[in-house]
């Protein structure tokens, strides 16, 4: 434990999500908590992981938010908007399971 909090100093925020990610899948508010960043400034560092996943051969997998009321998924949404929407178009419930994201090979 304490080496990994040693490690961690060192690495950029950008550096940590990415070694998170490649190890499993994590929510967006979970990331957001973890890294203590904002969720514009989240949402920027995804899409440059997105763009370094590329580079390797590996790509970022999104799981897109759902309604918790309805089940209504958000399936075009996960491309364009990386962070949770305020409202369940079809139910207009505010209860949404936010995105996921992993980077997988």
């Amino acid at each position: 434990m304490r080496d990994e909090k040693l490690r961690e100093a060192g690495e950029t925020v950008r550096q940590r999500l990415m070694r998170w990610l490649e190890r499993g899948e994590h929510d967006f508010e979970d990331l957001r908590v973890g890294l203590q960043i904002s969720a514009r400034r989240l949402e920027e560092e995804l899409r440059h992981v997105e763009r370094t996943a590329r580079g390797q051969g590996k790509r970022l997998e999104v799981t897109p938010p759902c309604c918790r009321d309805c089940g209504f998924a958000f399936p075009g949404r996960a491309r364009k908007h990386l962070h949770v929407p305020g409202r369940c178009p079809k139910c207009h419930g505010e209860r949404i399971e936010p995105p996921s994201f992993r980077v997988a090979a």
